[in-house]
């Protein structure tokens, strides 16, 4: 294997796999990235077993061949390189030169024969999903997957169908108990639905990465025990867990005798700062909902307390509840209007958000009781 390669191409192809590979790996042959050079390019190859990323770099290629060489060994020599063209040269004795300007690294490197393969997947059933839109809905329901729970049900987001005479629109839920979110967007084309079709957290995460700066269309393809989803010069394969999600339409109130709007940002920055003294077990915060405003609350033992009045527009009977401010505050986050809607039942009902400028998401918070 011989080829050239600029260096930022080099050390996007290595970032990607940062993410993949296992940072304790059972067999060394994780921790690596496996690296092919044809006629094409060069194609870089990282897998978890659980997850697999194979993407596509411009190179130009001298001599094809393929070696596997540790990631993060790799990632680390590629990002102190000074030069712009890199040089990967597989040497007969099986190190893989890395030539850059006056530097020049020896690696040791794996046999690819011993890389694991990835499974195939059946791609007859697919849908089509704008970019733009999939990083939104994995933005606003990512953060509220469990990211290590018993409950494995709890560990990835849902996915379902809920296309009505509108169209086809795909929903993603996620939940860890304490709050749960959905949101959705509009797909062409089939959503092969299987009977568990929960995409892990870790997933969610590193496809999230790998759309940054694309958006263009991109393709989901769901079997019994998998997902593929690529666009040009990515494809990802992701195994689907194998876990019963729970049934989220249970959790939502049917109806609302009291609510609130409020604007996000002046909510969440008062939070924030109502939350410096919230109790470090629960992170609580009080609520007191009245037509006169909303008074956030909170009180630290040996530290102080505070109040901080927030204006909203309020209808129903005066209510105190408590929230775990942290949580609030990322759901708040996970919106972009700058109106939003808390809509509340008894003082240990659910909470429902809503941003007042995005009818394709609904987030929900568990209150907690207050001392």
């Amino acid at each position: 294997m011989d080829l050239l390669i600029h260096r930022e191409e080099l050390v996007r192809a290595l970032a990607r796999a940062q993410g993949i590979v296992e940072k304790r790996p059972t067999s060394p042959i994780l921790s690596a990235v496996l690296l092919q050079a044809t006629a094409d390019g060069l194609r870089a190859t990282a897998t978890d077993k659980t997850m697999t990323i194979l993407a596509d770099y411009q190179a130009t290629v001298r001599r094809p061949g393929e070696i596997a060489v540790d990631a993060a060994n790799f990632f680390q020599v590629a990002k102190v390189l000074s030069g712009d063209i890199v040089t990967l040269t597989l040497t007969d004795n099986g190190r893989l030169e890395v030539r850059c300007g006056s530097a020049l690294f020896k690696l040791t490197t794996f046999s690819a024969a011993d890389f694991p393969v990835t499974p195939a997947l059946d791609q007859a059933r697919a849908l089509t999903i704008e970019s733009p839109a999939l990083r939104g809905v994995i933005d606003r329901v990512h953060f509220a997957v469990a990211p290590d729970d018993n409950r494995y049900g709890l560990n990835g987001a849902h996915v379902e169908d809920t296309s009505a005479a509108t169209g086809a629109v795909v929903r993603f839920v996620g939940t860890d108990g304490n709050r749960l979110c959905w949101a959705q967007a509009p797909y062409t084309g089939e959503l092969g639905i299987g009977r568990k079709m929960l995409l892990p957290r870790k997933g969610l995460g590193e496809i999230r990465k790998l759309l940054e700066g694309y958006d263009g269309p991109v393709q989901i393809a769901f079997g019994d025990r998998a997902a593929l989803i690529q666009y040009p010069g990515v494809l990802v394969h992701c195994r689907l867990l194998e876990a019963d999600f729970p049934d989220y339409r249970q959790v939502l109130p049917a109806a609302f005798k009291r609510r609130a709007l409020v604007d996000r940002d002046a909510l969440r920055e008062a939070l924030r700062r109502v939350s410096i003294l919230a109790t470090d077990a629960t992170n609580s915060v009080k609520f007191q909902f009245s037509p006169e405003g909303l008074v956030l609350s909170a009180r630290k033992l040996d530290a102080g307390e505070c109040r901080e009045e927030v204006p909203i527009e309020y209808s129903g009977e005066a209510i105190s509840m408590g929230f775990n401010a942290r949580f609030v505050v990322e759901v708040l986050g996970a919106m972009a209007g700058s109106r939003v809607s808390l809509e509340l039942g008894d003082a240990l009902s659910p909470c429902i958000l809503r941003d007042m400028d995005d009818d394709n998401a609904l987030f929900v918070v568990m209150p907690v009781r207050l001392d």
